[in-house]
């Protein structure tokens, strides 16, 4: 490891902040736990934690990213050995449903979250968007004639992601929802699109 690959002061500051806010939310619930809490768990200044997130969810924002990315490369390796488009973006929505019902208590302050950054135009906000990886894979579907080429990858990766967006709020506004069979629906919706069969 090479000096330029090691993380900033500034980035391991947060991730310390992260991971112990982490912590604090899965013993006490989030709603329960206060910025004073993290500060004083993580040892820093109530300074430097406002310094480093604005508000609560933003820490919440940093530990899921955290666990997303951690979870996510070893995923994809899976993703990759399926051959078919179908099956890759099926295996994805899958292990996504198991994903967010582990996480479900921290589901909606986070997409709220997520929402506002979208809507103040924030620079964070696409950092832990999944629609790279949805262009990749459409891409590589478009060249193998699995789906059709007549958009970019992106915007069909755009349209894909706001049908998880909506699986993933029916889910938490319907108790009786079953993630899977959402994202079932929503994929079912794009592989097809709106038009009569």
């Amino acid at each position: 490891m090479t000096t330029a690959d090691l993380p900033s002061k500034r980035q391991r500051t947060r991730e310390h902040i992260a991971t112990v806010a982490g912590r604090l939310f899965e013993r006490h619930g989030y709603e329960a736990v206060t910025m004073e809490q993290i500060a004083v768990e993580t040892g820093v200044v109530r300074g430097t934690l406002y310094n480093h997130f604005a508000v609560k969810e933003a820490v919440l924002a940093e530990w899921m990213h955290a666990r997303l990315a951690r979870d996510l490369a070893p995923l994809m390796q899976a993703v990759m050995k399926r051959k078919a488009f179908a099956s890759r973006v099926a295996m994805i929505l899958d292990a996504s449903a198991r994903w967010w019902e582990e996480h479900r208590p921290y589901a909606a302050p986070y997409i709220r979250f997520r929402f506002q950054q979208v809507r103040d135009g924030s620079d964070e906000q696409a950092a832990s968007d999944m629609v790279a990886a949805y262009a990749a894979l459409i891409h590589a579907a478009q060249q193998a004639g699995e789906v059709r080429d007549s958009e970019s990858p992106q915007r069909l990766a755009n349209y894909l992601h706001f049908l998880y967006l909506s699986a993933l709020m029916t889910w938490l506004g319907d108790p009786k929802a079953a993630l899977r069979r959402e994202f079932a629906h929503a994929f079912e919706f794009f592989l097809q699109g709106a038009s009569r069969p």
